[in-house]
């Protein structure tokens, strides 16, 4: 508003048009560094909008990388548990199998025990003159037929 009443007295003064031209341009270079400015803070703007986001997203890496981490001690904790599950398994299917060898080794020794007493039995029953009955049933199929 003011600038245009010194348009209109600057123009008949004849002097004062230079004034005009300064203030002018003045307000002129003032617009150019306010849109400048302007300009400058909207891409500052942009780019601290930009730099939050990828803060976010490298946050939400963060505790994504972390869930992992805790699911990864998880299971390392349970195969962990399994293992040694697995081995005290395997210690008792070893004493089983020990338990079960020396039981054979017992079984022989008393089968081996029996086949020789059976023997001397049959072999004294023979040639004895005395036959005894309660020997031969006991003998069972082993005993020689009396006859």
């Amino acid at each position: 508003g003011n600038s245009g009443a010194d348009d209109g007295m600057g123009g008949a003064e004849g002097g004062g048009g230079g004034k005009t031209q300064d203030k002018q341009a003045l307000a002129e270079q003032q617009e150019l560094l306010r849109r400048e400015y302007e300009g400058r803070l909207a891409d500052l703007e942009k780019e601290r909008e930009t730099i939050e986001e990828e803060k976010a997203q490298v946050d939400r890496y963060k505790q994504l990388l972390l869930k992992q981490r805790d699911i990864m001690i998880a299971l390392t904790q349970r195969l962990n548990e399994r293992d040694e599950q697995i081995m005290a398994l395997q210690d008792e299917l070893d004493a089983y199998d020990r338990h079960q060898k020396e039981l054979e080794e017992k079984l022989d020794e008393k089968t081996a025990q029996l086949i020789h007493l059976q023997r001397v039995t049959i072999e004294h029953n023979a040639v004895s003159p005395v036959k005894n009955t309660a020997l031969a049933q006991a003998l069972g199929d082993w005993a020689p037929p009396t006859g």
